[in-house]
C-alpha cells in the first residue's frame, strides 16, 4: 500500500480570495459539478472531486474586503 507522499501529485492553484469555486476544469471536458471551496480554517484545501489543491496566497486577506 502506498502512501500519500508517493502519490502524483494534483494541481495546485494559489488564490487571493477565501472562496473559490471548483468545477474540475469543464472547457477541457473533465468537469464535476461546481462546488464552493473555504479556504477559512485552514489556508488551503482540497476538491473532494478532482483533488486539486487551492492554497490561499501569502498576505492574502480572510474575510469581506
Amino acid at each position: 500500500m502506498s502512501s500519500a507522499s508517493t502519490q502524483p501529485a494534483f494541481d495546485t492553484v494559489t488564490v487571493s480570495a477565501a472562496s473559490v469555486a471548483c468545477d474540475g476544469d469543464v472547457a477541457n471536458g473533465l468537469g464535476h459539478p461546481r462546488v464552493f471551496l473555504d479556504l477559512t480554517a485552514e489556508g488551503k484545501i482540497v476538491c473532494p472531486y478532482c483533488s486539486r489543491t487551492y492554497v490561499l496566497a501569502e498576505g492574502a486577506k480572510i474575510g469581506h474586503h
